[in-house]
């Protein structure tokens, strides 16, 4: 018995020794492993969008990587103050086209959620020598309410006075009276903004990269039963706008319905009163393509709706429920 007990002993100590010795071999193969940094590159300036520099790291990364959060902490700061906007390049690019000036009347249709309409808002918002405030305004209308609530909160933190928020029908945005004291040559006159920004609602299959669940939801008629939606959102841009003015229409789609097809009929509509311009030239740096010419229109025998539904009838458990 004393035997075993020594013997027991003696496998307990070994054996506590050994998860010892094992522990202290893993700190120090931890210790001698170096330790891996990644340098980022820092924010280079848009060479065709005034004032704006892309982040060589995405959101996330941002968000999530503890070395980042001071960083990520300054961010939200500057933008809860209004000094910075975070939005994509490619959502930078209609406010530039446009070539707003501050004395600009400008109308963003579909403003919601405001990255554009606050690109705007800061050109229009500069007050001109001698005077006391802006002589530009920005009208952002959106026809949802909510989203016009979100629009309120976004263009408050720029404190412009230059801003004005609107909930109505892009489609029926009325040509506002101008005043009792309006002359009869001014009645006469043609619109009432010098820009309009048409960035109507899209199929978004543009966004695939950032939310690839779009495709869940993406059909080859998407694009079909909001043509005629983006189409009478822009022609009624076009009537809201002066006679020598810019409209600019936008999409976040690669659709060909959805853009040149818009387009050609906004263009075949006015019936030479609105000239397409390129404004590539304007833009150094920019990469970009001519519209197309041509394209096929893609449809669906069936839609997914229906194609979901039948589906489910001939899956194995309704068959069983048919016997």
């Amino acid at each position: 018995a004393d035997s075993k007990n020594d013997s027991n002993a003696a496998s307990a100590s070994a054996s506590e020794g050994t998860g010892t010795d094992t522990n202290a071999n893993a700190e120090e193969t931890a210790q001698t492993q170096p330790t891996t940094m990644k340098k980022l590159a820092p924010a280079k300036p848009i060479p065709y969008i005034p004032n704006a520099y892309q982040l060589s790291v995405d959101r996330r990364t941002i968000r999530r990587n503890p070395a980042l959060q001071e960083f990520h902490e300054w961010l939200k700061l500057q933008s809860d103050a209004g000094f910075i906007t975070r939005q994509e390049t490619v959502s930078m690019i209609p406010p530039v086209v446009l070539s707003a000036e501050p004395h600009h009347a400008v109308l963003d249709m579909c403003a919601a959620p405001g990255s554009k309409t606050s690109q705007l808002l800061e050109i229009v918002s500069a007050i001109p020598p001698g005077k006391i405030e802006p002589q530009g305004f920005v009208v952002a209308n959106d026809s949802d309410a909510k989203r016009a609530y979100m629009l309120v909160h976004q263009l408050r933190r720029l404190n412009s006075p230059a801003a004005f928020v609107t909930a109505k029908d892009a489609q029926f945005w009325p040509m506002l009276l101008r005043g009792e004291n309006t002359t009869d040559e001014e009645r006469a006159q043609e619109g009432m903004f010098d820009r309009v920004l048409c960035d109507v609602p899209c199929s978004g299959d543009g966004t695939a990269r950032k939310n690839p669940g779009i495709w869940k939801h993406w059909t080859a008629s998407s694009g079909h039963s909001l043509h005629p939606l983006q189409l009478s959102i822009a022609l009624n841009g076009a009537r809201l706008a002066k006679v020598g003015g810019y409209i600019c229409y936008s999409t976040c789609s690669m659709n060909p319905i959805e853009n040149e097809a818009v387009v050609a009929e906004i263009l075949r509509s006015a019936d030479g009163s609105l000239e397409l311009v390129d404004k590539r030239p304007d833009m150094p740096g920019i990469i970009a393509r001519p519209g197309w010419t041509s394209w096929k229109v893609m449809g669906e025998a069936e839609s997914r709706k229906t194609m979901k539904n039948k589906k489910k009838k001939n899956n194995a458990k309704m068959r069983q429920k048919k016997k």
